[in-house]
């Protein structure tokens, strides 16, 4: 193996504050008095929606416009559920503007020492993800950007994963042929089909350890990764 790939959220990231943090306090600025314990009662839902929409036609990822409806009528639904139908279009765009800026987001504490130890070995680094075209940006805040060789962001390259052709987009980048790449990601479709499918040895990690049964190699942590190599 000469190249690892990553996907992003829930791998390299998370949204930090969680989105139930962020819909009450922007509720507050807009002048709604709930708390994020309101929220949070309603994140399973919005978490059902979206996997929903993803099994029925996750093209949403292919396009800038596609990946922007997705996180707002994530929004939208749980302003709804809340009872802001009067609101619930100011919410969503406000939300999905925070997100938007790297302050949102946190990067989990084992991806610096696993970047390192890859690094020290000699691995080329790549990212794969279904996301918007911010992606690059977003990386850059958090200082993860200059870690990677080829950031391949599904709503730039119109493509999403699990098409093989997002993955051979990034292998390409860093001049690595698929069958010396691993990549590592949460989903076991979306990330251990289209890996497998572009010839690429997937690894789920499974923070959770939900995904006992998904077939692909599983670590709990990103630094698992550096015995499993």
């Amino acid at each position: 193996m000469r190249e690892v790939l990553f996907d992003v959220g829930s791998t390299l990231v998370r949204p930090c504050p969680s989105v139930a943090e962020t819909m009450a306090r922007v509720a507050a600025e807009r002048g709604h008095a709930l708390s994020t314990d309101d929220f949070a009662v309603h994140m399973p839902a919005m978490e059902a929606f979206y996997e929903a929409e993803y099994r029925r036609d996750g093209d949403f990822w292919c396009s800038q416009e596609g990946s922007t409806t997705i996180w707002l009528d994530q929004y939208r639904l749980v302003c709804r559920r809340m009872g802001l139908e009067h609101d619930a279009e100011g919410m969503a765009r406000a939300v999905h503007e925070a997100y938007r800026k790297p302050g949102q987001w946190g990067v989990y504490p084992d991806v610096s020492a696993c970047l390192d130890g890859l690094e020290e070995r000699g691995f080329a680094l790549g990212v794969v993800s279904n996301w918007d075209a911010g992606l690059e940006g977003l990386l850059q805040g958090l200082r993860l950007l200059p870690r990677f060789g080829a950031v391949v962001a599904s709503a730039a390259l119109g493509r999403r994963k699990p098409d093989p052709a997002i993955f051979e987009a990034a292998c390409a980048a860093l001049g690595v042929p698929p069958s010396e790449a691993v990549h590592v990601g949460d989903r076991p479709d979306a990330d251990g089909d289209g890996a497998a499918a572009a010839g690429i040895r997937p690894v789920i990690v499974d923070r959770a350890g939900a995904e006992e049964g998904c077939g692909y190699e599983r670590i709990r942590r990103l630094t698992d990764l550096l015995e499993l190599l």
